[in-house]
């Protein structure tokens, strides 16, 4: 089973591998991020939160 820290770090990981994947990527900005990359963000806070 992965430590939490190591999850957190995955989930970093994948959120800024679907970021830099997007077309918008470079452009977006103060738009709001899309609705997979803020749940995999704030499941990375929660972890962190948890177990700090």
């Amino acid at each position: 089973m992965l430590q939490n820290q190591e999850v957190a770090a995955g989930l970093t990981h994948l959120a800024d591998s679907i970021c830099g994947k997007c077309p918008m990527s470079e452009t977006c900005g103060d738009l709001p991020m899309c609705g997979d990359i803020q749940l995999l963000k704030r499941a990375e806070e929660l972890l962190k939160m948890a177990y700090t």
